[in-house]
């Protein structure tokens, strides 16, 4: 027999993606309709959440590296297409509404994007087809009679003609817009009801629903059923959640509703923002990584100042916070990510010490032949000599001996230690303009 499935009575859909921006264009954004967001309650943040984290993510008090959270309230309404099912039928249709519209702008120039999704429709395939659609860069959508792929309709409509794609951005942010789910059902009753375990997953990996049930050619094997649901969430006994790469998913009752505050505050504020500095955290390291060979010691320096002040250990004083945080956390494969780097570090470092060692055994080797032609006044003496065969006045001849010497040593400090005369030219340069 069939299960059945739930009735669902809320749903909060979020689409996320990484841009790049400049400070002169916040005011656009403004100008655009977008105001700044800034938790009312920082007796209750603080409370609850450390000052690192807290600062930065609610309350804008973090001067050194502030994030500016911007949010707008605009009713898009916008239809997405899918692949038709099968051969010679048209492509299937999405009505939705883009209810409202967020930018997390930190301070090294990139922005996290969210979009606020509501379904057409409360029930599962539908969403299940939304969050399939807004997960794909080029998912065409239609609004206002004019249809371009979904990551240039963000472009034009959102981020006022910042492009997502063929941009250097594009090449750490993934293949995938990143979905945050939080659905409510009506609770189950009977024992006829399909598992919310499975629906979690179907949803989470954009599978089509009932998946899991039907044994078809999509339905997962335990071993990777396994593998994928390690980062699952089972803290209560009303719902199931699971952090994936390019998705988090809760679905459960007495879960969410837009009408009370506080579920609102916990699922669509709090721990989106935990979820968004998680975003964040994972493109920067994984950018530290891709771009490591181009300039190791510019990218080490880098990586080690952003992991000091970023990576956390801990959120919150309280449990579920900080248990939602290493969920994200490790679905987004950020420690790996950091242990790649460090281990880059280290063949550096090993690197580093053998080029050093060659150079300086170089130089060792010039100046034992220098030494053995004789004592000082022997030098001076040959150098005497040369002086007079040229006729040269002594001024004249030192002077240019000195320039010969200089023009000897600055290539040779370049081969020694080529990574802080770079540095040294970088710092003149700079100075000079």
């Amino acid at each position: 027999m069939q299960k059945e499935l739930p009735q669902i009575d809320a749903a909060l859909i979020k689409v996320t993606g990484i841009f790049s921006y400049k400070k002169n264009q916040i005011h656009a954004f403004i100008n655009n309709g977008f105001s700044r967001q800034i938790e009312e309650d920082k007796k209750f943040i603080r409370d609850k959440y450390y000052r690192e984290f807290a600062s930065l993510m609610f309350t804008g008090e973090d001067i050194e590296r502030p994030m500016i959270a911007l949010m707008r309230a605009t009713p898009i309404p916008l239809t997405l297409f899918l692949p038709p099912r099968k051969k010679g039928e048209n492509r299937r249709e999405i009505n939705t509404v883009c209810a409202n519209q967020e930018l997390f702008l930190f301070h090294n120039d990139i922005g996290i994007f969210s979009l606020t999704f509501d379904p057409a429709t409360l029930n599962f395939e539908e969403i299940s087809n939304l969050t399939y659609a807004i997960k794909s860069f080029e998912a065409p959508v239609m609004h206002e009679a004019i249809e371009q792929p979904f990551h240039s309709f963000i472009s034009h409509q959102i981020l006022n003609g910042i492009f997502l794609r063929d941009v250097e951005t594009d090449e750490y942010s993934g293949s995938k817009f990143k979905v945050y789910s939080i659905i409510n059902i009506e609770e189950p009753k009977g024992e006829n009801h399909y598992p919310i375990e499975n629906l979690v997953y179907e949803i989470g990996t954009s599978s089509p629903i009932k998946t899991i049930e039907n044994k078809g050619f999509l339905t997962p094997s335990t071993e990777y059923y396994n593998e994928l649901t390690k980062n699952s969430i089972q803290v209560f006994s009303n719902y199931t959640g699971l952090a994936l790469l390019d998705s988090f998913t809760i679905v459960g009752h007495k879960l969410y509703s837009k009408d009370n505050h506080y579920q609102d505050n916990t699922f669509n504020r709090i721990y989106f923002s935990i979820y968004i500095i998680n975003i964040y955290i994972k493109y920067n390291v994984f950018r530290f990584n891709s771009v490591f060979k181009h300039d190791p010691i510019k990218t080490r320096n880098e990586f080690v100042d952003f992991i000091n002040y970023y990576n956390y250990s801990h959120i919150s004083f309280d449990f579920l916070p900080n248990y939602m945080y290493q969920k994200m956390h490790n679905a987004l494969g950020i420690d790996e990510e950091v242990k790649l780097f460090e281990k880059r570090l280290g063949s550096l470092a090993t690197d580093i010490q053998e080029n050093q060692s060659k150079r300086q055994a170089f130089v060792l080797g010039i100046i034992s032949v220098i030494t053995g032609i004789g004592s000082s006044s022997e030098i001076i003496q040959l150098l005497e000599q040369m002086r007079n065969y040229l006729h040269w006045s002594s001024t004249a001849f030192y002077i240019l001996l000195s320039v010969i010497i200089i023009f000897i040593a600055i290539p040779t400090f370049f081969f020694l230690y080529p990574r802080s005369a770079k540095k040294l030219k970088e710092k003149i340069m700079s100075k000079m303009k």
